[in-house]
C-alpha cells in the first residue's frame, strides 16, 4: 500500500528544492568544460596504458637483441609489414631510438593527464562550493 505523503515529507521536499542553486550559463559551461576534460583523461589513460605495453615490448626486445650469442648472425627487424636483416649493432641502435621515442611519448602523457586533473580539481571545487551534494563530479569505479 503506498504510503500518502505527509506534511513533513512535503515541507522537507520543499526545501531540498528551494535550497538548490540555480544553474547559470556559467555553471552550465564548467560542467561541460570538467566534462571534457574528463574524456579527455580517460582517453590519454587508454593510450597511456597500450603505450607502456609496447615500451615493455620494445625493452623486452632490447634485452632479446643483447642476449645474441653469435653477434655476427643478422637479426630480423620488423619494419613496416616487412622484415629485414640488421646487424645487433644496428638492431639496437633502432630499438634505443625507439625506445626512447617511447619514453618521451609515455613522459609527455603523464604530464598531460596531470595537467588535465589540475584543471578538473579547480572545477570541482568551485561547483561543489556552490552546489555542494547535489552535483555529483565523482567518477565511476572501474
Amino acid at each position: 500500500k503506498p504510503r500518502q505523503p505527509t506534511k513533513h515529507r512535503k515541507q522537507r521536499a520543499k526545501t531540498q528544492a528551494m535550497s538548490t542553486p540555480e544553474v547559470s550559463a556559467s555553471d552550465q559551461k564548467d560542467i561541460n568544460a570538467f566534462s571534457r576534460l574528463n574524456n579527455q583523461y580517460h582517453e590519454l589513460k587508454d593510450e597511456l596504458g597500450v603505450q607502456k605495453e609496447d615500451l615493455v615490448n620494445l625493452q623486452d626486445a632490447q634485452n632479446e637483441v643483447m642476449m645474441q650469442m653469435d653477434d655476427t648472425e643478422p637479426i630480423k627487424m620488423s619494419i613496416g609489414e616487412v622484415y629485414c636483416d640488421q646487424t645487433q649493432d644496428d638492431a639496437m641502435d633502432m630499438l634505443n631510438v625507439k625506445v626512447e621515442g617511447m619514453e618521451a611519448d609515455v613522459a609527455a602523457k603523464e604530464q598531460q593527464m596531470s595537467d588535465l586533473k589540475a584543471e578538473m580539481a579547480v572545477l570541482k571545487g568551485r561547483l561543489t562550493a556552490k552546489f555542494g551534494k547535489n552535483i555529483n563530479l565523482e567518477e565511476e569505479p572501474e
